[in-house]
């Protein structure tokens, strides 16, 4: 009797372990993010380039996606309805190659955080990305891709309901708190970053038209970063360039470009530039691994200083400048 006991406990206790084998290789595995590309952090930059209209307006923005399928956003906005000039970021490009200039951004863009916010809820279909935003925002819809699998995705502009004509964006899980160093851009894939832009700008009639580019490297390839750490100075032939932090002590993702002809200049007797420069606030693109692929941004160079000619001296649009 006592080794019909010891046996039944033995098969006993084998069963429960084969039972709890089974249950343990059947356990439901974690439920994969709704998010689009897996991916919950995206920089984002849209905007109405047509030139049909002097309206013009262009949104940079951040967009956080949690699991449960809703979408906040915080921006910046440009138009060309409100005529507003550059602001200052603070910084000083000192000893960085270009002139020693403090470096000039977008109206408002120096702010210590986005003004505007938007919230709503979202759907992925396929590879289709749809953001319906409250109330009366209305809705847009991107194409995703993952250019590097589980690290980085890719939005492309497909539709919108609120007049927007083109768009850029990425996402990764990158937070929104941690940007590259200065050398880290200074030592990024320049040669693999590709420039693409939509901008409205008028020919020497002042007639509107859409300069468009794409497949081309950007025009600046070297950048030296300048001291304190805030801001890269780069020279061509004809240009003097820089790329910002959008203030003196942000520490997100926000960077400008800022670029202007360096004859401009001299002709106006000017070591730095004060018409009407080229001012382009921009978002890094950075993957989960922490690598720079680039930025979205938008050009928000709006005329200040020839009164005359109006909206004719806008360049106003939305661009990327990316290796992916």
């Amino acid at each position: 009797m006592k080794y019909q006991r010891l046996r039944v406990a033995a098969v006993a206790a084998t069963a429960l372990a084969v039972l709890g084998s089974v249950l343990v290789a059947s356990a439901p595995a974690t439920a994969a993010s709704n998010a689009p590309g897996g991916m919950h952090r995206f920089v984002v930059a849209i905007g109405e380039v047509n030139a049909s209209v002097r309206t013009n307006w262009e949104r940079l923005g951040m967009y956080t996606f949690d699991d449960t399928n809703g979408v906040t956003e915080t921006h910046w906005h440009w138009t060309q309805r409100d005529r507003v000039s550059r602001s200052s970021t603070g910084n000083a490009a000192s000893n960085c190659g270009a002139r020693n200039c403090v470096v000039m951004t977008g109206n408002g863009y120096q702010s210590t955080t986005a003004p505007n916010t938007l919230h709503g809820t979202y759907t992925v279909t396929g590879s289709v990305l749809r953001v319906t935003w409250d109330g009366t925002t209305g809705w847009e819809e991107w194409t995703i891709s993952e250019p590097i699998d589980g690290k980085l995705a890719k939005l492309t502009y497909r539709a919108n309901s609120f007049g927007a004509t083109n768009g850029f964006g990425y996402g990764s899980d990158r937070a929104w708190n941690a940007p590259v160093s200065t050398a880290q851009i200074a030592a990024a894939n320049w040669t693999g970053m590709i420039f693409t832009y939509y901008t409205w700008a008028t020919d020497s009639n002042f007639n509107p038209y859409i300069d468009h580019g794409d497949g081309s490297r950007f025009w600046n390839l070297n950048w030296t970063p300048c001291t304190g750490g805030r801001c890269l100075g780069g020279t061509t032939t004809d240009n003097q360039y820089y790329i910002s932090r959008a203030n003196k002590t942000s520490t997100d993702l926000r960077d400008t470009l800022w670029y202007w002809r360096t004859a401009n200049a001299d002709n106006r007797g000017e070591y730095c530039y004060t018409g009407n420069s080229h001012v382009k606030p921009m978002l890094e693109v950075i993957d989960n691994d922490g690598v720079l692929h680039g930025w979205v941004g938008v050009e928000a160079s709006l005329n200040q200083t020839v009164p005359s000619q109006g909206t004719s001296g806008d360049d106003i649009g939305v661009f990327q400048i990316a290796d992916v």
